[in-house]
């Protein structure tokens, strides 16, 4: 167990109330999850060793707590023991600053032997340790404010702006700014199932970041997107991290759009991974890819999205396009130049005899006033269709 910081407060405060009163103790946060525990002491239950394991409660055993209103106490509250859920009974102590609700204090009392003086102990506990959570969650959400703003600054188009974000980068020692970097983006205007977006968005990069050396990544959670930046190296994969949040992220949904941007020498220039990572995922929802969407990976789409195609891309579209598209044969003609005008691929793809491939090409050519023999029309309606596609005409 980590023995540092509002952690190791907590630690030495479970492992005396535990030795004290001879039982297992544990203190979690409002979330249910472990934030510290005291050795094992007497009868242990299979619900504390799935917390311990899994740095939180079961959802069941959530659920069972919750049935018995421990989120509203104000003093402590005994929860039965349920032998169908592994369970032995416990007296909860609600952990409360004033009005503000830090937690959980956890006894484990299999034979409810604890006393009325044991139990005051274990009030008196809870006050200590709503105190230590209140105190240093200031801090926490200071540096966290800290965080973020750097992070802001750092991907800002403003040189100036970047380079004095750097500079606090390296003196809060928050990240190796000199080591090459790269940033993921995960789209928030998919559902997260229950949860609210951004509260699942942070909670899904904060469990990536564990994966990632400490000085190593810096985690942002804005409207529609939330982004992670990393430092690379030291066996940390890009995709895992990319897994890692899809997991989390879409773990009621199976939903999830992350977009990769490409690796850069420095942190400098992580504002230049940051868009191709914005640019990625604005591809995937406009062609509805799902899962990891790599900037490196989007082809011919990397030049179209960064045309200003609102303003002037449209006047692009070859005039066959609109056309064609009545009479159903874009895609026909798309697998053709996808395929460089492979005829025999293009008919095993469209799952057509290649006669009829070839009436619908003399078709193409006909109705579109164009010939697939010539480069240049290959060229203008390949990047017209791509286009197309891209602002959402065709």
């Amino acid at each position: 167990m980590v023995q540092t910081g509002r952690v190791g407060d907590l630690q030495k405060l479970t492992d005396r109330i535990g030795e004290r009163l001879a039982r297992s103790v544990a203190i979690d946060d409002p979330r249910m999850r472990l934030q510290s525990y005291s050795p094992h002491y007497g009868a242990v239950d299979e619900q504390r060793l799935a917390s311990i394991l899994h740095r939180q409660a079961n959802p069941e055993a959530i659920a069972w707590a919750h049935d018995h209103d421990v989120q509203r106490a104000t003093g402590w509250r005994r929860v039965p023991g349920n032998p169908g859920l592994g369970m032995l009974s416990r007296v909860c102590v609600p952990i409360r600053f004033h009005r503000l609700h830090l937690g959980y204090l956890w006894i484990i009392d299999a034979d409810e032997s604890l006393t009325p003086g044991e139990l005051r102990y274990a009030e008196h506990g809870a006050r200590e340790a709503a105190d230590i959570m209140y105190r240093d969650g200031l801090v926490s959400d200071l540096q966290r404010a800290r965080e973020r703003e750097l992070i802001r600054d750092l991907l800002d188009e403003d040189h100036a702006i970047r380079t004095q974000a750097l500079s606090g980068l390296a003196e809060d020692a928050l990240m190796e700014i000199d080591s090459a970097a790269q940033v993921l983006v995960l789209d928030t205007t998919l559902p997260a199932g229950d949860g609210d977006r951004a509260g699942r968005a942070d909670l899904a990069l904060a469990t990536a970041r564990r994966l990632v050396p400490q000085r190593r990544s810096l985690h942002l959670v804005r409207p529609d997107h939330a982004i992670l930046v990393v430092t690379c190296g030291r066996g940390v994969r890009t995709e895992d991290l990319a897994a890692r949040i899809g997991a989390e992220y879409g773990r009621d949904t199976g939903l999830f759009r992350v977009g990769i941007g490409d690796e850069v020498a420095s942190a400098a220039a992580t504002h230049v991974s940051y868009r191709q990572a914005l640019q990625a995922v604005r591809v995937g929802q406009v062609l509805a890819r799902e899962g990891m969407v790599t900037w490196s990976g989007l082809g011919i789409y990397r030049l179209l999205v960064e045309l200003k195609v609102d303003e002037s891309g449209l006047d692009l579209l070859h005039p066959a396009l609109t056309r064609l598209a009545e009479h159903r044969l874009l895609e026909t003609l798309e697998v053709y130049l996808d395929l460089a005008g492979d005829a025999k691929a293009t008919a095993e793809h469209l799952q057509v005899h290649r006669t009829t491939l070839y009436h619908r090409l003399s078709r193409i050519e006909e109705i579109g006033g164009v010939s697939l023999r010539s480069g240049t029309d290959r060229l203008t309606l390949h990047l017209g269709l791509k286009l197309g596609h891209l602002s959402g005409r065709l």
